[in-house]
């Protein structure tokens, strides 16, 4: 008698083990937990993509470990083995993955926009509610997340990141605030995209402002012509520089009120931290990966300028 309640708890014991616990190899699935799903829609949903074997089975074992209310919604991705549990486990977790959305160093909010809209079906997100202060970085979000939130999490992630840098910034620099910052922040973003010049061309601008100067950067004049809805086609003119906008720095002296692109982290950065020089003129060598040539004097400045002129001339 009790050799047979052995055999038979053994049994019970394996079958338990090969029921919830045995792991079964599968192949790479993705799948999708809308809000809202109940656990026989659940069920189903992993019975389609081959996640288990009996729907029955794993709704028991959710009932068992009394989890029915606890499975979390989003995008899953399963490998390899698999079992009931293993199964059960990352759902009560909420283990799901994450999607990116990369804001690229100097676009435009009409881009962010094109992106959002891309996945908002309902188109529940104006132009008007992206912010100016955004940082351009990767940011992460779950397939069940509606632009609303995603551009939520956009706003505070940028907020975190240019508060730090406006807190370490060098005491010096002659800006009132953290929008400030952006707006000098994103005009240097349009400059240049080499790291190791973007402190220095920010020191030019500070030294712009000490002796009261015009800013005069072309890409404010490009934005004053696009206002950041498109590309420029063709090259800025000389009767350009004399646009009348509030974006125009070759006409209005200070900021622009508004940045001119989304700027990176390491635009914030040289701005907040500027190279110390006396340099108040710049040019580019009008190759992709040359940067540009600084001077202290407009002499020099002009005289540079005809170097590159008669570079490219030769060339």
């Amino acid at each position: 008698m009790i050799k047979n309640l052995i055999f038979l708890l053994i049994i019970c014991l394996n079958l338990f083990y090969y029921t919830f616990f045995k792991q079964e190899n599968i192949n790479e699935v993705k799948i999708i937990i809308k809000p809202g799903m109940q656990l026989d829609q659940i069920a189903h949903l992993l019975k389609e993509n081959r996640l288990i074997n009996n729907e029955y089975i794993f709704k028991t074992w959710v009932i068992i470990n009394n989890s029915q209310k606890k499975l979390k919604f989003g995008e899953y991705y399963f490998s390899k083995k698999i079992s009931a549990n293993i199964l059960l486990e990352k759902l009560k977790k909420g283990k799901s993955v994450y999607r990116k959305i990369t804001i690229i160093e100097g676009s435009s909010k009409s881009d962010l926009f094109k992106i959002l809209n891309e996945l908002d079906k309902y188109k529940s997100i104006e132009l008007d509610d992206i912010p100016n202060s955004l940082v351009a970085d990767t940011y992460f979000y779950k397939v069940t997340d509606n632009p609303k939130i995603i551009l939520n999490n956009i706003i505070k992630k940028s907020n975190e990141i240019s508060k730090k840098i406006w807190n370490e910034r060098d005491q010096n620099i002659p800006l009132n605030d953290v929008n400030e910052l952006f707006i000098l922040a994103s005009i240097v973003e349009k400059e240049t995209f080499i790291k190791e010049e973007k402190s220095i061309i920010a020191g030019v601008f500070y030294n712009r402002f000490k002796k009261n100067m015009k800013l005069q950067s072309d890409p404010t004049v490009v934005y004053a012509i696009t206002l950041g809805k498109k590309k420029m086609d063709r090259k800025l003119l000389r009767k350009d520089l004399k646009i009348k906008s509030k974006f125009n720095t070759y006409v209005n002296k200070g900021l622009p009120p508004e940045p001119i692109c989304i700027p990176g982290i390491e635009s914030l950065v040289a701005t907040s931290r500027p190279f110390k020089s006396n340099f108040l003129y710049f040019v580019s060598k009008n190759k992709k990966n040359e940067g540009h040539l600084f001077s202290e004097k407009y002499k020099d400045h002009l005289d540079n300028i005809k170097s590159v002129k008669k570079k490219d001339k030769d060339e």
